[in-house]
């Protein structure tokens, strides 16, 4: 059996289709355990405490209200799951946990993922919801708010900006039934927990757009407490400001804009009570240089017909809405763009990989169960949208944590945003593969050893022209990737032929954009023929390529290398990958 640390083994909470026991499905319906471990540490301020000073479990359990017992099982999962440790029988949290979940940390994101939880709920009614029979006019009502969009952006309706007239029509109803000092509670903790996510993800957005030149002002549609306007507008007017306003998202201080000229380089616009909120998140006026709020919904507020913004910024703004609306407000935005105008939409895409491959399909769910029409918008929808809108320059990123960019607009620098080996794995992946991983051509393995493989345990040795003892061993074969510095590992599927073709198309494309060194390596036996005569010459040279074994590439470790999950077949009926290589330069 293999060691429970051995690297080369699957992680079983990654979604793989050749999955092959249940471990995988059991971790998928015992993940709210965990959760729901780290909801009550929030709840009980156990990080809070454990920061504060050396912590016995009996000084916990005095200041959380604690039972010992019960605690100290709490706090021996919590250890197990990294977000704590102990020493000499006092705890300590964790880096990640010292950082995102103790209160004073400048990076604390305890209210968001708290917020989390309140999405609970509403999921429960998931059957109900896509039932023929169902009640979905009862999703988007738990008393948190009247929504659950979670986003950097969003509106305690369930939009980032604004709510749809029947979630209005439930917000007023909400209202109605508690206090208005209730309800402006609620809404204050919405927001500042989204405001949390807010700064996360806007230094990473705004490294990005450090490649481009764009221009102010800035419209920031649905910008909440306005982190992502304002940090947009620090990286712009750095270098001319007069003061520091520290960023509470890092450690460091961004510098503050300059209001010597008190122009306005930014309008954040979101709902009355969302900026009523965000300006007492954000009590110093100083954060509000160069930016005016405007509260209003966008769907029906109007700006003076000159008024045009050189970014428009949609971070999380078009699901809260259906397809028909959520274009009808995009055109609208295009509408206020200067000339030569950019575009940044950030949000969750259901056809993005990403780092997080399932979280734009998830959060689509989400959508539909807290929002009256909300849906995630795939990236290519979207984009077909700006082009019918006369936007034809476009580029799609995915962010390192589990949200994706469309940046459009003209002169957009796309190499520079976008290295050329992600370029053509995503074109990969548009052109069927599984996966496409970009890997240097240093770490693509040859040995020996592989073309004995070929000969001593395949039957079909010697009965294909395209392999052994046929084509180059692995000498050969390393003087060539010599010659290229990186490639892309390509995972796909049976049928070989249909995967063969797939190969030479993406071969194809890659020589007709300029690449003409491209040149793909396939998997298992040349599939060209119906049947390969086995000598002579082989008569489809312009079809055929030698697979990767056949070259005497060691595929499992390459496939290792790439962090691609490869495992041999064990069973006949249990799903078989195939893996290529396609060397670009």
């Amino acid at each position: 059996m293999p060691r429970s640390d051995d690297p080369s083994r699957k992680d079983e909470g990654d979604a793989d289709p050749s999955h092959v026991d249940y471990q995988f499905i059991e971790n998928l319906s015992t993940a709210y355990w965990q959760s729901e471990v780290l909801f009550s540490a929030l709840e009980l301020k156990l990080f809070d405490h454990i920061e504060s000073e050396p912590m016995t479990t009996g000084k916990l359990c005095a200041l959380s209200g604690c039972n010992e017992d019960g605690l100290y099982r709490l706090l021996k999962v919590m250890k197990r799951m990294e977000l704590i440790g102990e020493s000499e029988g006092c705890w300590f949290n964790s880096q990640v946990a010292r950082r995102y979940l103790v209160e004073k940390s400048p990076a604390y994101m305890g209210d968001f993922f708290l917020y989390r939880r309140a999405m609970q709920d509403n999921f429960r009614l998931l059957t109900r919801k896509i039932s023929a029979n169902g009640e979905p006019e009862a999703a988007g009502r738990n008393g948190y708010s009247a929504s659950v969009a979670d986003s950097p952006t969003d509106s305690p309706t369930d939009s980032p900006t604004d709510a749809s007239a029947d979630v209005a029509a439930d917000v007023a109803a909400d209202v109605a039934a508690d206090s208005v000092a209730d309800y402006a509670k609620r809404n204050f903790n919405y927001v500042r927990a989204l405001d949390q996510l807010a700064r996360q993800k806007a230094g990473e957005i705004v490294e990005i757009l450090l490649c481009e030149t764009w221009t102010p002002p800035v419209l920031d549609l649905g910008g909440g407490a306005g982190s992502l306007c304002r940090f947009l507008l620090a990286s712009l007017f750095g270098a001319d400001r007069k003061k520091e306003i520290h960023f509470e998202a890092t450690d460091d201080k961004i510098e503050g804009m300059s209001g010597a000229t008190g122009a306005i380089r930014g309008v954040l616009l979101d709902l009355p009570e969302v900026i009523e909120a965000a300006r007492k998140i954000y009590p110093d006026e100083t954060d509000w240089e160069g930016i005016e709020t405007v509260g209003a919904d966008f769907r029906f507020h109007a700006f003076e017909k000159e008024r045009t913004f050189g970014l428009i910024v949609m971070s999380n703004f078009l699901h809260a809405y259906g397809e028909k609306e959520a274009r009808k407000l995009l055109e609208k935005a295009l509408g206020l763009l200067k000339p030569g105008g950019k575009v940044l939409i950030h949000d969750y895409f259901p056809d993005r990989l990403g780092r997080n491959p399932q979280k734009g399909a998830v959060y689509d769910l989400a959508m539909m169960l807290n929002t009256y029409d909300g849906k995630c918008h795939e990236t290519s929808r979207v984009v077909s949208w700006l082009e019918a809108a006369g936007i034809r320059q476009s580029v799609v990123l995915d962010l390192e944590t589990d949200s994706s960019l469309i940046l459009a607009g003209e002169k957009l620098s796309r190499d520079h945003l976008i290295p050329l080996s992600l370029q053509w794995a995503d074109i990969a992946v548009s052109e069927g593969f599984r996966r496409a991983v970009p890997i240097l051509t240093e770490k693509i393995a040859t040995a020996p050893w592989v073309r004995l493989k070929c000969r001593y345990g395949c039957k079909g040795f010697g009965k294909n022209l395209q392999c052994p003892p046929n084509g180059g061993d692995d000498l050969e074969t390393k003087r060539m990737l010599s010659s290229y510095k990186w490639a892309l590992l390509l995972e796909g599927a049976p049928p070989g032929r249909r995967f063969h073709q797939q190969l030479l198309g993406l071969e194809k494309k890659a020589f007709l954009s300029g690449l003409h060194k491209a040149f793909v390596l396939g998997a298992g036996p040349c599939t060209v023929c119906d049947k390969c005569p086995g000598e002579g010459e082989c008569i489809r040279t312009d079809l055929s390529r030698p697979s990767m074994e056949a070259s005497g590439i060691d595929v499992y470790q390459t496939a290792k290398e790439a962090g691609l999950y490869l495992a041999p077949v064990k069973e006949r009926g249990q799903y078989v990958k195939y893996i290529g290589l396609l060397l670009l330069e």
